[in-house]
Formats: C-alpha cells, structure tokens, sequence
C-alpha cells in the first residue's frame, strides 16, 4: 500500500464526487485508483493545432515584455 496522497478538486468537481460517491456505494480511494487506472492505461492523444499568426505575435510581444529582464541576460 503506497502513501496516502492528497486531492484537492475544484467545487462543482467536489460536488459531483460526492454525489457519484453516495450514489454507488463506493469509497473515496477507490473511485481515485479505479479512475487514475482508467486514465493512464487509455492511450492519450495529443492534437496539434496551427496557431494564428496574430495571436502568435500578440502573446509573443506580451511575453517578450512580461520577461525583459530574462530577455537581456542572455544577450
């Protein structure tokens, strides 16, 4: 048995674990290891989208701006 490990779910999440929870008849722990199981033995893709060019550049200057003094340090 691992070490017990702590999940914090957003509020409405909370709210529907709880309710799954009651209505199932099932333990906390357990729905955890029956869903983390599920997840990562599912294959999991990843779809790449193109981003715009606009938005590119819009983020890109923000970024540049947010990290200047990162920026200059490695001139």
């Amino acid at each position: 048995m691992g070490l017990p490990k702590t999940v914090r779910f957003d509020d409405e999440l909370e709210q529907k674990v709880e309710e799954y929870l009651e209505a199932n008849g099932i333990k906390f722990a357990q729905l955890v290891n029956m869903a983390i199981e599920k997840f990562i033995t599912e294959p999991q893709t990843i779809t790449l989208a193109p981003v715009a060019t606009k938005d590119f550049l819009t983020t890109a200057k923000k970024a540049f701006k947010k990290h200047k003094d990162a920026m200059d340090k490695l001139k």
